[in-house]
């Protein structure tokens, strides 16, 4: 339970020190005085997430602070895997909530996270608010509540929710390989398309430096013919091998006598040795120079034909050709999609079959927890004044068309639920939502409350303003209900109704102060006499009457 609160610049609270004990504790107070701004600081010792807005104005941050004590086997499990050491059977838990959002969260001296927070407290305490209580008109949150009571749902839909991740991992593979398979085909038509174009131009490498070549060649046709005819001419007709020959022959007569002659003359031997090759190659050119039109046109066609092929693939022609080869490789081994899909499709299938039992198992069980729950709570909500109620818990299964139905597959499994009431004899059940009144709303959620008590280890279950729209007679029953929770565990209520309060076992009264500066919430542990006193208070609203006071009396007998 929790022993002692501590909360400063907590809104308009500045400092507030509290003890509570076992049992059955209200707090009362007029609208805005501060009660649910306590209730939300012990949020934050539970696990809830801090805003920098609470931090009161003109402060650097709020702190609230919280002794937990005697603490049950797990909490002291989660302690321990956690490695926090724990004292006296005490669990100190620290927030400090920073006007800069640099937070910090203190476990018995260690720094945890928010998260380790969570797995700590979710076994000390259970806080209701004003909204839970509206979650009754929204079935969006029946399988919640429903799950919650009962720990082999729980274990059921881990087993789900561990095969419906298996399931979709495979449903995704197929859906990749689909997607790749089209995508591949897709890309399997351009390769082919691309292979027979670029095979269809009949490119060979060097074919673009040869192209140019004979183009100059034709190009310049006429100049070329004669300057090799003019350099023909000038070796056959000036006598410039004969008169070399001869040179080389008068060199060769004295050659004997010196070597610087002989080197000369072989010299003037090999010049003489080149010119008459260079002559036949000159003549052989002549030979073969030919013009030719139709040619310069077919070499002009193809130039601009490889030059198209090249923007087209923004490569030379020696890229393309280096190109064609890697897709015609990827084309040999392009995959068998068709049978990997067959696999993987096989594999779907099997885990779509394993999926299907788990959701078969946690729905059963849903359903043998919801007529447990049917009936326990019937018991509970005559108690509260509502003899004449039937509940029923619907549900409505979906089923998936094929094992590609993934989308039937929720994270809470197949089922969807409504809950149906009629409070009066006679009456046909219809959606709660539809029938259900603020009091009733309230009662049937305290009813939960108290099936949850009887399933959970928990230490300290707060309520803020759960007795909101009952009166009379009625606000008697729910006190008596909520007195009877708090013989298993601490009970922390915010109330309106001095029937509940009075049936407390402690009663707190917050209130605010105001000086020329600021207001401050503060809290009161009331006496007897103070308890009478506000108990009047509550009944007569405006003035305290005698007659307020007496009732108020008669309530604490």
């Amino acid at each position: 339970m929790l022993k002692h609160l501590s909360v400063k610049n907590f809104a308009i609270i500045e400092n507030i020190e509290v003890s509570f004990e076992g049992g059955m504790n209200v707090l009362t107070g007029e609208t805005g005085a501060g009660k649910s701004l306590l209730i939300d600081a012990i949020g934050l010792l539970l696990g809830d997430r801090a805003d920098k807005e609470v931090v009161r104005s003109g402060q650097r941050h709020a702190e609230v602070s919280g002794v937990f004590a005697p603490l049950n086997e797990a909490v002291k499990d989660v302690l321990n895997e956690n490695d926090i050491l724990f004292e006296d059977d005490e669990l100190l838990i620290k927030r400090r909530i920073s006007a800069d959002k640099s937070n910090l969260i203190k476990c018995n001296g260690e720094t945890i996270t928010l998260g380790e927070l969570r797995k700590i407290t979710a076994h000390i305490a259970d806080i209701h608010t004003q909204h839970d209580t509206k979650r009754l008109i929204n079935p969006d949150t029946y399988l919640e509540l429903l799950d919650g009571y009962d720990s082999a749902i729980g274990k059921r839909l881990e087993t789900y929710q561990t095969n419906r991740d298996a399931y979709l991992e495979v449903f995704r593979e197929h859906q990749n390989l689909k997607s790749k398979r089209q995508s591949t085909l897709e890309q399997m038509d351009l390769i082919r398309f691309q292979l027979e174009e670029i095979d269809a131009h009949n490119l060979t490498r060097g074919e673009e430096e040869e192209i140019e070549s004979r183009l100059n060649t034709l190009k310049n046709f006429d100049e070329i013919f004669q300057s090799v005819q003019a350099a023909y001419t000038a070796l056959e007709k000036k006598g410039v091998l004969e008169e070399t020959y001869g040179a080389a022959q008068e060199l060769s007569d004295i050659a004997d006598y010196d070597e610087g002659y002989k080197e000369l003359k072989d010299r003037v031997e090999s010049a003489y040795f080149e010119l008459d090759d260079i002559k036949q190659t000159l003549s052989e050119k002549l030979d073969g120079l030919d013009f030719d039109p139709e040619e310069l046109d077919e070499l002009e066609t193809r130039r601009h034909t490889l030059s198209t092929l090249k923007n087209k693939y923004h490569r030379s022609v020696e890229e393309i050709l280096d190109y064609r080869e890697e897709i015609q490789e990827e084309l040999e081994n392009y995959s068998d999609y068709d049978g990997l899909l067959a696999q993987t499709e096989t594999r779907l299938k099997e885990r779509f079959e394993e999926l299907l039992k788990a959701a078969s198992s946690l729905s059963e069980q849903r359903k043998k927890t919801a007529r447990s729950i049917e009936t326990a709570l019937m018991s509970e909500l005559g108690d509260l004044e509502l003899k004449n109620a039937a509940f029923e818990i619907v549900f409505e299964k979906t089923e998936p068309e094929d094992c590609f139905d993934a989308e039937r597959f929720g994270p809470s499994g197949l089922d969807a639920v409504d809950f149906h009431l009629t409070t009066n004899k006679g009456e046909p059940l219809k959606p709660l939502k539809n029938v259900a009144s603020g009091g009733e709303l309230s009662r049937i959620m305290l009813a939960l409350k108290t099936l949850l008590v009887r399933q959970e280890t928990l230490n300290l279950m707060i309520f803020d303003e759960i007795d909101s729209g009952v009166s009379g007679y009625v606000a008697s029953q729910v006190a008596k209900k909520m007195r009877s929770i708090a013989k298993d565990m601490q009970v922390l209520a915010i109330t309106h109704l001095p029937q509940v309060a009075a049936a407390a076992h402690r009663h707190y009264h917050i209130f605010k102060t105001s000086n020329e500066e600021r207001t401050a919430a503060q809290i009161k542990p009331l006496d007897h006499e103070g308890r009478i006193r506000e108990l009047a208070v509550m009944i007569s609203s405006d003035e305290v009457t005698t007659s307020a006071l007496q009732s108020a009396e008669e309530l604490l007998k």
